[in-house]
């Protein structure tokens, strides 16, 4: 099974790296499609158990759609690998793919997400890279989008003693909120550009 997953993941990436054009981010479909290989490509390394949730989406437009929500752990560490979210009838339509990059310490150093509504799972319709950072106690992200630009940025933690809980949309990302001595303790470091990150592999 591993070897047939590995042969899979080889012909993905380059059928991937054919689609993509060099220096260039890549479209909402291949980005979800990127997030599945390196998906597998994590099955791949190392056991892992799983969770299933089956729902459904509330509201008229969704209303008819049902899904099944897998989570992918790491066997050994229990740490959160990804996590898909397929239409309950066709299995290979995906409406929600999350994938974490964890460092050596077991930490997410970056996070992707790919999400589309279930009645166009290949029209996804947000695409976001999360670049994590710690700092002491203090652990941060900066969210970007395929056009490379910054969304949201999240900060929780202590800071000299003092809880801190930063949330910023792009348009509150003002030269006052970025002066202060917790926020420059929480983002200090971290990128600001998310380019060589857009294609997740």
């Amino acid at each position: 099974m591993i070897r047939r997953i590995g042969i899979h993941v080889a012909l993905a990436t380059i059928a991937l790296g054919a689609m993509m054009t060099a220096g260039a981010a890549p479209t909402p479909l291949e980005f979800q499609r990127a997030l599945t290989t390196l998906h597998e490509q994590q099955l791949a390394r190392q056991p892992v158990r799983t969770t299933i949730v089956a729902g459904k989406y509330e509201g008229s437009a969704a209303a008819r759609y049902r899904y099944e929500e897998t989570s992918y752990f790491e066997a050994a560490s229990g740490r959160l690998l990804s996590r898909v979210r397929r239409d309950a009838v066709k299995p290979h339509a995906i409406h929600v793919i999350e994938v974490n990059v964890h460092d050596e310490a077991g930490r997410v150093i970056r996070d992707y997400v790919s999400i589309a509504q279930p009645w166009a799972p290949l029209q996804p319709g947000r695409s976001l890279i999360n670049l994590h950072q710690y700092h002491g106690q203090l652990h941060s992200f900066r969210q970007f989008d395929l056009a490379n630009r910054v969304g949201y940025e999240s900060c929780t933690g202590l800071f000299e003693g003092r809880p801190v809980r930063i949330g910023l949309d792009d348009d509150e990302i003002t030269p006052q909120a970025t002066a202060t001595p917790e926020y420059q303790a929480c983002f200090d470091g971290l990128d600001k550009d998310a380019g060589k990150y857009l294609t997740p592999f």
